[in-house]
């Protein structure tokens, strides 16, 4: 590790261990990680792992999967954990409940407690200042004073709501980068962490900082020439395509009789972004009704023209190498990786199994051994290259913190 931020991280069956491997390189972290199945006790993993790191802010929760840079590939029923310590990194959290209630209110109250708690270290205005003047124009726009890391809930099915309330509320174009919890596939309960153990709530974790830093979006899907109009639909029911049955429509895109879950695991759709980018954001099929429509895992909108997406390994590979030289672009390329923390679609994690891929072995042939922390979420969030921020499916969204402040 460099001199101006220690990580460490930890992952094991134990939260015990999983913490203590954490804080061999961390004695007084900022902020503390924790990704855990919740197949284990999360109270008492919260516990554990609150008393060894004190008084460092503690946020995350409960997954289908947790990775590390410990492990060789993502993991099942484990705890993963990344201890964050720095001069340059100002923390602060917050926590809205009762998301699937008011999903807005909870992303408003989140972000709003999160600046308040926010605790600054004057290290950071000065290095702003000194940025500020020696700085070419062009490098000083790549700057980000603050990120905004978001965990809600993922069966409140409101994420896009949720991001409306924390958007709103923080009035600002702070980059926005997270993943919805998981629950192993059960779909009964998740769990989010932030000081303490929620359920049904939205996580909000400010970073004040001036390290380097940046954040990656993409997914593995390529665009076919079938397309279709929404012409009906309510949130994330899509009930009409070209005003036609939408269950119909999406038959005859993939010359079958009956529609099924696994179908939609490397044939999803995708519709493109309104920015000047025009990149594809997937939106993934949950299940279908009896009445023909079909729930989706995030909003398909009314207008919107959705199109059949399909993937093969190559590409696969190759939009993951993609998304993490996009997070260290916009990290303004550091020189020295400190850590990178990856929110990924479970879905995208099954592509993955199916293909025979395993990003964490990418992570290593580009970077070599840096600290790395992820889990398999139930969604994404973050933003597009043209930067519309969004609830995503099948999609890995990453954030990468150099080793480095901004005036190297």
């Amino acid at each position: 590790m460099g001199n101006v931020l220690k990580v460490g991280v930890g992952q094991d069956k134990n939260p015990k261990k999983a913490v203590d491997m954490a804080l061999n390189n961390v004695e007084n972290p900022d902020l503390t990680l924790v990704f855990a199945s919740s197949n284990l006790n999360m109270e008492k993993i919260y516990e554990t792992i609150k008393d060894e790191v004190g008084d460092s802010c503690v946020v995350g929760g409960s997954t289908a999967g947790e990775f590390s840079s410990v492990v060789k590939e993502p993991k099942e029923n484990t705890v993963a954990v990344m201890t964050i310590e720095s001069p340059y990194l100002g923390v602060g959290v917050g926590i809205g409940e009762k998301i699937s209630e008011d999903p807005f209110k909870c992303g408003r109250t989140a972000v709003r407690d999160a600046y308040s708690s926010f605790k600054g270290k004057g290290t950071l205005s000065s290095l702003m200042s000194v940025a500020f003047m020696s700085k070419r124009a062009s490098e000083i726009s790549k700057l980000k004073p603050f990120v905004n890391i978001v965990i809600p809930d993922g069966l409140c099915g409101k994420e896009e709501e949720f991001l409306r309330g924390v958007v709103y509320e923080s009035e600002s174009t702070t980059p926005i980068i997270g993943g919805s919890t998981g629950d192993n596939l059960k779909f009964e309960k998740t769990f989010q962490i932030c000081n303490g153990l929620y359920s049904n709530a939205g996580v909000v974790t400010v970073l004040g900082t001036v390290l380097k830093i940046g954040c990656g979006y993409g997914h593995p899907y390529t665009p076919t020439n079938k397309t279709a109009v929404v012409t009906k639909s309510e949130g994330r029911v899509l009930y009409e395509l070209n005003h036609k049955p939408a269950d119909e429509v999406i038959k005859e895109f993939l010359n079958v009789d009956e529609l099924t879950y696994e179908m939609f695991s490397t044939k999803t759709f995708g519709v493109k972004s309104s920015d000047v980018f025009g990149e594809y954001t997937i939106k993934a099929p949950a299940k279908i009704n009896d009445d023909g429509s079909i729930m989706f895992y995030s909003e398909v909108k009314e207008g919107s023209l959705l199109t059949l997406m399909e993937t093969n390994k190559e590409n696969a590979i190759n939009s993951f190498k993609n998304t993490l030289k996009a997070a260290i672009h916009d990290a303004g390329n550091p020189e020295n990786i400190g850590c990178i923390i990856i929110f990924n679609c479970v879905l995208k994690y099954l592509l993955n199994k199916k293909l025979g891929i395993n990003d964490l072995e990418i992570i290593r042939e580009m970077l070599g051994d840096v600290p790395v922390i992820g889990f398999n979420t139930y969604g994404e969030q973050g933003a597009t290259l043209g930067g519309s921020i969004g609830h995503y499916n099948q999609t890995s969204t990453l954030m990468v913190i150099g080793d480095e402040v901004i005036t190297q």
